[in-house]
């Protein structure tokens, strides 16, 4: 006999996975009250897409990111769409990070005391990253999408050099009456350092609500997605939460824009703390989309 479902199982699928993306949001004040830093940047994207035919397309894209730490990216991906509401997809992509100069604390190894610190200059870190995707989307009163998308993301950073100068306390300085006022440097030594490759494996879900009406060319949306580490021992840990808002335009049928607001929350564990540290980036978001 043939077994019938009240609604469609990837229909329900969805619906589950948004009633558990749903509570995120209630993150956002929670993030944003939080202690930690808070950043602007502004992240500019162009795409280019071709449609093979109606069930494939290809496609080519570029970002450059603004803010503290710069990060340029380009990448080519691929997209299947056996049906209407759903769409699986791929891609590759390099990216090349800048990591700013920074000052850390050296510790005597033997006796643990401050001996002075080291000083590391600037420098680009290349990476590798693939991702694979599978996207659900439902359709309400004629107007309104909800999608839910799930994002397996491997990125690769290779091994990089960069300059390193070491400075060390030879002795202290003391008054006349033997107060502290200061310390004895050492001659700095400039070497190069290592930053070794790793490897970092996330789960990407994302829940959007977005208006999709026949005709009009504007299309806002909001979005929420939470990223989950796949690493050996991380047992899915969340680490970020990512809110959106925004509009795009289709000027026609080759040439869309887009313009957002992304809050994106760093979640992660202090292990020296043991806190909960939020790093929140607000971002203006930019992009154009051209599709033939």
């Amino acid at each position: 006999a043939q077994i019938t479902y009240p609604i469609h199982p990837y229909k329900l699928y969805i619906m589950r996975k948004a009633l558990w993306l749903l509570p995120l949001v209630a993150l956002i004040p929670i993030t944003s009250s939080a202690e930690g830093t808070d950043e602007g940047a502004l992240w500019t994207e162009i795409g280019i897409q071709k449609s093979i035919n109606k069930q494939w397309k290809v496609g080519l894209e570029t970002e450059m990111r603004a803010e503290k730490e710069a990060r340029w990216s380009i990448g080519a991906n691929a997209s299947y769409k056996p049906i209407k509401y759903f769409k699986m997809s791929a891609g590759y992509y390099f990216l090349y990070r800048r990591y700013p100069t920074e000052d850390k604390p050296h510790y005597d190894k033997d006796e643990g005391l401050y001996d002075g610190y080291n000083h590391n200059e600037k420098y680009w870190s290349p990476r590798h990253r693939l991702r694979v995707d599978a996207t659900g989307t439902m359709k309400f009163a004629g107007w309104l999408r909800i999608s839910v998308r799930e994002r397996y993301q491997f990125t690769r950073r290779v091994q990089t050099e960069y300059t390193r100068t070491k400075y060390r306390i030879d002795g202290t300085i003391k008054d006349g009456n033997g107060n502290f006022i200061g310390y004895e440097w050492d001659d700095p030594e400039t070497g190069v350092a290592i930053k070794d490759a790793e490897s970092d494996n996330v789960l990407r879900s994302r829940l959007k609500f977005e208006m999709d009406k026949k005709g009009c060319p504007w299309g806002p949306f909001v979005a929420v997605e939470a990223n989950n580490s796949l690493n050996i021992g991380q047992k899915m840990n969340l680490e970020k939460v990512r809110t959106s808002i925004g509009c795009e335009y289709k000027l026609n049928k080759q040439h869309s824009f887009s313009l957002a607001y992304i809050f994106s929350a760093l979640i992660h564990d202090d292990e020296d703390n043991h806190n909960r540290l939020h790093e929140r980036i607000h971002v203006a978001s930019l992009g154009y989309a051209f599709e033939f």
